[in-house]
């Protein structure tokens, strides 16, 4: 986290981002993390009238509701926010609030809600999905039609797997897009179409971007999310160097597949019941079996990554620590047991209130496979994970994965579907997700292709014009 930040591509950061850092956080600290001065681009010159940005957001959970309530007020009007919604009779009213944990409350106003893509995309300056991972395909296929990439900057309020050529296959190497690493806070929806509350929020998240700069990360991003009624700018955002800390991430894409399969290991088919049945609690109490294969886990994902990183030299790598260390980073004051793995998930405050994703019938429960617990962390977590393994491999270069390809195997019965096949990601439902493909540069896992600047200009200068007027 504390890499200086190379330049790359079009739209990466350049060698300021270190001293634009050091000179943010000096600020922060000085100023005891209130509001720095943001300064508005303007529609007239002379700055007579602010100019409108247009919001978008993608689905209304959690996130969604509380973006939806900060938007407008963060930007003092500047921002006007949309929703692309299936259920848009539920937001009435066009307003919502949220709660802070002082008991201060926000509103804000949404000033257009749809079903329909088309009314929305084409007019949008900026739009965010903040659905389920494992969804994300659909989506971007689905507003795809509609998007302009030179007017409009998509991104994910929170990333995971190879969603940067997920944007890149589906739009275009020309595409802006940014992709959170985490949730800016922790946050759930009371009453829908009305009221969310913010548990807890965090004072600094990461973004790393595809031919944005960091000048409009500050600009445009960062006020959106910020939670001003606690007296602090915070949560403000750090650029990461490239993809590599979102890929391998340490977090729910090995810690729910270990937890999951120790659940429900004893599961044939039948519901479980008595002492068979699982712990309502998904993280809270969990056991030294799930802890080992959690162990297992984070160890194979290290090796990976040092395996790309000599391979390739992404600095992003660095970034990439335990998962040992990385709660005690970012939870140390809320776990109460920190003797073992198991412990610190079971006993992380934090983790507390999260329940167990299950199916009850009158015999006992069932593990329910259409869970985003199971599609988000398999399909978009370990099976991208065994794809990098696989394409270096190819290069000469083993890691193993025995772990991983054990667990994509249990949950993908349980779901119904063929990623592994013969012990490689060759399965017939594979084309569903994104990998990175045979053949691939390896280097794509951290960077995607950039696009020339003007390519479409040069492109079309280059076609050859022979026609004497309209035929």
């Amino acid at each position: 986290k504390n890499e200086a930040h190379r330049p790359w591509g079009a739209g990466g950061v350049g060698g300021v981002a270190q001293m634009d850092r050091l000179g943010r956080i000096a600020r922060h600290v000085a100023s005891s993390g209130v509001e720095p001065e943001t300064v508005w681009p303007q529609a007239v010159a002379g700055g007579a009238e602010q100019e409108h940005v247009i919001v978008t957001l993608i689905a209304a959970g959690n996130s969604g509701h509380v973006c939806a309530a900060l938007f407008d007020e963060n930007t003092k009007g500047r921002v006007k926010t949309q929703l692309l919604t299936s259920k848009p009779h539920m937001f009435k009213s066009m307003k919502l609030r949220v709660k802070f944990p002082s008991g201060e409350y926000q509103e804000g106003k949404l000033h257009k809600v749809s079903d329909d893509p088309a009314e929305l995309i084409p007019q949008s300056d900026i739009v965010i999905w903040t659905g389920p991972v494992t969804t994300t395909k659909e989506v971007f296929e689905n507003i795809r039609p509609h998007l302009n990439i030179r007017k409009t900057v998509v991104g994910t309020i929170f990333a995971q797997g190879l969603v940067h050529l997920l944007a890149q296959r589906t739009f275009g190497s020309g595409v802006r897009f940014f992709a959170l690493r985490n949730i800016p806070w922790l946050c759930r929806m009371v009453k829908s179409g009305e009221e969310s509350v913010i548990v807890g929020a965090k004072s600094m998240i990461e973004v790393m971007t595809i031919n944005l700069d960091l000048p409009w990360v500050k600009r445009e991003l960062e006020p959106l999310f910020v939670v001003k009624k606690t007296g602090k700018w915070e949560p403000v955002i750090e650029t990461l160097p490239d993809f590599c800390p979102i890929v391998f991430n340490p977090a729910n894409q090995i810690i729910h597949p270990a937890r999951y399969w120790a659940l429900f290991r004893r599961w044939r088919g039948e519901p479980l019941s008595g002492a068979d049945e699982p712990s309502e609690w998904l993280y809270r109490g969990m056991d030294e079996v799930a802890g080992e294969v959690l162990v297992v886990l984070d160890e194979e994902l290290q090796l990976l990554k040092d395996a790309f990183y000599k391979a390739t030299g992404a600095e992003g790598c660095k970034a990439v620590v335990p998962l040992r260390d990385r709660l005690l980073d970012q939870y140390g004051d809320q776990i109460e047991d920190k003797s073992t793995l198991a412990k610190m998930v079971g006993t992380n405050q934090a983790y507390s209130l999260a329940k167990t994703p299950f199916i009850r019938t009158k015999l006992g429960v069932m593990p329910d496979p259409n869970h985003r617990v199971i599609t988000d962390d398999i399909g978009w977590g370990l099976c991208t994970l065994v794809s990098v393994a696989e394409r270096l491999e190819a290069a000469g270069v083993h890691t193993p994965t025995t772990m991983m390809r054990m667990l994509i195997e249990w949950h993908q019965k349980l779901m119904g579907k063929e990623f592994l096949y013969n012990g490689k990601l060759r399965g017939r439902d594979c084309a569903d997700l994104v990998l990175l493909r045979p053949g691939e540069p390896l280097e794509l896992v951290a960077r995607p292709v950039m696009a020339p600047q003007q390519q479409w200009l040069s492109s079309v200068d280059e076609q050859a014009e022979d026609r004497i007027g309209n035929p």
